[in-house]
């Protein structure tokens, strides 16, 4: 190992890590923990949808109680999934996207596209294609956060709690 090994950092003691004191400051840790948020951006979404299939009104304006058992599993499915491939493209496209228009503009851009895609899945009044539309949309803006948010945080922290600031991140993934 180059440099040898590292000793574990006691988040208590910042100040002996060899770095200039006035990094740690408020706005670090602010920009860690709103970027942090992004992680729970996937568990919220898949806390709703499971949510909305429960709801009689979500139900009964998507018919669901009109289809066989096999397409209410289909539906089910599908729209659940439908998150999912968007994340793949998401995530693809948040390289290119990251790059070409910065962090900061890559997480505005994915957050009007989960935004425009709950509003296409709120406002689709029984549309399937539409409810699936918008629920591949807004997984283009969840897929995005991995991406964008944990390179934000690691261009921002200092080298000596880089790691801790990247797992504020995924400890948020599993809060959400």
């Amino acid at each position: 190992m180059a440099g040898g090994p590292k000793k574990p950092v006691n988040i208590f003691k910042l100040k002996n890590l060899g770095e200039p004191k006035e990094v740690f400051n408020w706005r670090l840790w602010f920009a860690v923990f709103s970027f942090g948020l992004l992680g729970a951006a996937r568990g919220v979404d898949e806390g709703l949808i499971s949510g909305a299939f429960n709801s009689k009104d979500f139900q009964k304006t998507i018919n669901y109680s009109s289809y066989d058992d096999v397409a209410k599993a289909n539906i089910k499915a599908n729209v659940s999934a439908m998150v999912q491939i968007g994340s793949v493209a998401g995530a693809l496209l948040a390289f290119l996207v990251c790059d070409r228009i910065g962090r900061i503009w890559a997480v505005r851009q994915l957050c009007i596209l989960w935004i425009g895609g709950i509003a296409i899945f709120m406002g689709a009044n029984g549309n399937l294609g539409a409810i699936y539309a918008g629920r591949f949309i807004a997984g283009m803006g969840v897929g995005q956060t991995p991406v964008a948010g944990v390179v934000y945080i690691s261009e921002i922290a200092p080298a000596s709690v880089r790691g801790l600031c990247t797992c504020i991140f995924t400890g948020f993934v599993y809060l959400g």
